[in-house]
C-alpha cells in the first residue's frame, strides 16, 4: 500500500439548522492559493434565533454551549480553546507548526423562526415596500408590513445578541449564512409550509435583511448566496432538492464565499491573548534618551525626527505607485485592512537594498528611542509600504479594538497634506508636521489617524509593528497590503520579502506555555 499525503486541511465549522447538512464532510481545495478546506458541521435543530441567546440570563442556548464543547472550540470553562496559553496548546502548535488563531464558525441560524411563523400566513398576503416582483394576493387577508417587521426583529434579536457576546469572547473569524432562496414550487414547498411561495420569499427577503444589518452592526461577514442560486426571486431548481433543502452544489457555491472572506475580512481577527503574550515576554530595549528634538510622548503617540536624506530615499519614484490589489499577498493567517478603506492610497515595493536601508536607519539608538517611547517593548517591523496619497482624497486608518498590542508609524517624505491624529480618551487632536523625516508611531487601539490630502498629495512610510520576539533581530518586512499576523508565534511570508531575510516559507517560534 502506497500512501500520499495530500495536506492538513484547514476547517470550517457550521453550524445551526438543516441547512448546514448539505456541508456534512466536504473535502475542498482553493485553486487560487491550493489550499486544502475541510467542513464540520453541527446540527442543532431545536436551536433558533429565538432562543440563541437568553438575555436575561446573559447565557447562551446550551445546545450551543455543547456543540461548541464537543467540537474542541470552547474549553470545560467555557473559554475560547485558541485564547489557551496552556503547555498542551502552545507546545502542541508549535509541533505542528499550526497558528493559533480564532476558527471559522458558520451560523446557519433563523430558518426554523420563519417556519413557524410562515405557518400561520396560509392565508394572508401584504405589501412588500419597494417589491417590483412579487406582488400581492388582494383576494388574501391583508397584513400590514409594519406588523410583520416587528415580529421578525423580535424573533431575529436574541440572535444578534448572541452574536456579539460570541465575538466580544474572542471568536472573532464569526460568519452568518442567509436564508436560502425559496422553492417556486408550491407542490414540494407545501411539505414544510403552507404558506404560497410570494409570501415565503418576501418574507424571507425581509428576515435577510435584518440578519444582514445584524452582521453589519457587529462586524460580521454575512454570506449572501442569492445572487447565484436565485432568478427572479427564487430558487434555482438545479439547487433544489425537496422543495426546502439545497443540493451539494450549493454548498460548494457558499464555500466559495465562505473561503473568500476568511481571506477578505482579517481586520481585528488576531489571536488578542497571544498578542498579549507576546507583549510580556517581548524583550524589554535600554532606555535611551531621545533627541532633543523628539515631542514628549502623549499616550500612544510617540513623534521624533529622522534624518530626511536617508528617509526620502526609502521612497518610490512617482510612476511606480500603484494601486496595489489586494489579492496579491492576501491570505488568512495576516491581517489587512478592509479593502475599501484605503483604496485610494497608492503603494510601491520596496527594494532589498532600501529594506535593508530601513533596518539599519530603525536599529539606531535614537530611533529606538521614538519607536519605544510609548510601548516600552522591543518591536519589529512586519509591514513596511512606501506610500501615496493624491491631492484631493482623504482616508481615516482603521482602528484596532485592543490597545497596547501592536503599533503603527507613519513617516513622512513629501507633500504638504495634513496627517492628523485623534484620541479615543478625547485628549486634544494633533497634527503632525509636514517636515520630511518625521516619524508618528501611534497605538491603533487609542489613536485614530486620519490622512488629509484635500490640499496637496502625502507621500509617506506606512508602517505595522509587533512585538519582538527573543533571540529575533529586529526586522523589516514588505507583506504587500498585509499589516501583521493573525498568531505573533506562526505565520506563512510567502512572496514576502524582508531584511534580515527570511530562512523559509513561514516564521514558527516556540512561545514558552505558562504554568
Amino acid at each position: 500500500m502506497t500512501l500520499s499525503l495530500l495536506g492538513v486541511p484547514y476547517p470550517i465549522h457550521l453550524v445551526g439548522e438543516s441547512h448546514t447538512l448539505m456541508f456534512r464532510d466536504l473535502l475542498v481545495r482553493d485553486e487560487d492559493s491550493g489550499r486544502l478546506f475541510q467542513t464540520r458541521i453541527r446540527y442543532l435543530p431545536r436551536v433558533l434565533a429565538q432562543n440563541f441567546y437568553y438575555p436575561e440570563n446573559h447565557s447562551h442556548n446550551v445546545e450551543l454551549i455543547d456543540a461548541l464543547r464537543f467540537e474542541g472550540l470552547l474549553r470545560a470553562d467555557l473559554r475560547p480553546s485558541h485564547s489557551s496559553l496552556d503547555s498542551a496548546t502552545v507546545s502542541g502548535a508549535w509541533l505542528e507548526k499550526r497558528a493559533i488563531v480564532a476558527p471559522a464558525l458558520v451560523f446557519c441560524i433563523g430558518d426554523l423562526d420563519l417556519h413557524h411563523l410562515l405557518n400561520h400566513f396560509g392565508d394572508h398576503d401584504f405589501e412588500l415596500p419597494g417589491d417590483e416582483r412579487y406582488g400581492a394576493d388582494h383576494t388574501r387577508q391583508p397584513i400590514p408590513h409594519g406588523i410583520i417587521v416587528a415580529q421578525l426583529e423580535k424573533l431575529l434579536a436574541p440572535f444578534g445578541v448572541g452574536l456579539r457576546q460570541l465575538k466580544y469572547a474572542g471568536f472573532a473569524r464569526l460568519m452568518v449564512h442567509c436564508i436560502p432562496p425559496r422553492a417556486a414550487d408550491d407542490t414540494s414547498a407545501a411539505l414544510w409550509m403552507s404558506a404560497p411561495k410570494a409570501v415565503r420569499a418576501k418574507i424571507t427577503v425581509m428576515a435577510n435583511r435584518i440578519l444582514a444589518r445584524l452582521c453589519a452592526e457587529a462586524d460580521i461577514p454575512f454570506i449572501d448566496t442569492w445572487p447565484e442560486l436565485s432568478r427572479d426571486g427564487y430558487l434555482l431548481p438545479e439547487y433544489d432538492i425537496d422543495g426546502m433543502h439545497l443540493s451539494r452544489q450549493a454548498a460548494l457555491v457558499s464555500l466559495q464565499k465562505i473561503i473568500a472572506s476568511l481571506t477578505e475580512s482579517t481586520w481585528n481577527t488576531h489571536n488578542l491573548s497571544r498578542y498579549r503574550y507576546a507583549v510580556e515576554r517581548a524583550p524589554r530595549p535600554a532606555t535611551t534618551p531621545p533627541p532633543a528634538d523628539t515631542a514628549p510622548p502623549t499616550p500612544g503617540l510617540s513623534v521624533g525626527v529622522l534624518d530626511a536624506a536617508t528617509v526620502l530615499s526609502l521612497g518610490a519614484a512617482r510612476g511606480d505607485y500603484t494601486a496595489t490589489p489586494r489579492q496579491r499577498l492576501a491570505r488568512m493567517d495576516w491581517v489587512a485592512a478592509p479593502a475599501g478603506v484605503r483604496a485610494a492610497i497608492l503603494t510601491a515595493e520596496p527594494s532589498a537594498a532600501q529594506l535593508a536601508q530601513a533596518a539599519r536607519l530603525l536599529e539606531q539608538a535614537s530611533v529606538q528611542a521614538i519607536l519605544h517611547a510609548d510601548s516600552g517593548y522591543a518591536m519589529t517591523v512586519s509591514s513596511f509600504r512606501p506610500s501615496l496619497l493624491e491631492r484631493g482624497a482623504e482616508v481615516t486608518l482603521p482602528q484596532v479594538c485592543h490597545a497596547d498590542i501592536v503599533r503603527k508609524a507613519i513617516v513622512r517624505l513629501r507633500g504638504t497634506g495634513r496627517v492628523l491624529f485623534s484620541f479615543t480618551n478625547g485628549a486634544p487632536p494633533q497634527e503632525l508636521s509636514s517636515v520630511a523625516g518625521v516619524l508618528a508611531v501611534y497605538d491603533p487601539g487609542q489613536v485614530i489617524c486620519t490622512l488629509d490630502a484635500t490640499d496637496d498629495d502625502i507621500e509617506f512610510i506606512e508602517m505595522a509593528l509587533i512585538p519582538r520576539y527573543q533571540d529575533q533581530p529586529l526586522r523589516v518586512v514588505w507583506s504587500g497590503l498585509n499589516e501583521w499576523p493573525l498568531d505573533p508565534y506562526h505565520y506563512d511570508v510567502t512572496g514576502m520579502a524582508a531584511s534580515p531575510a527570511f530562512d523559509g516559507d513561514s516564521m514558527s517560534l516556540r512561545a514558552v506555555a505558562l504554568p
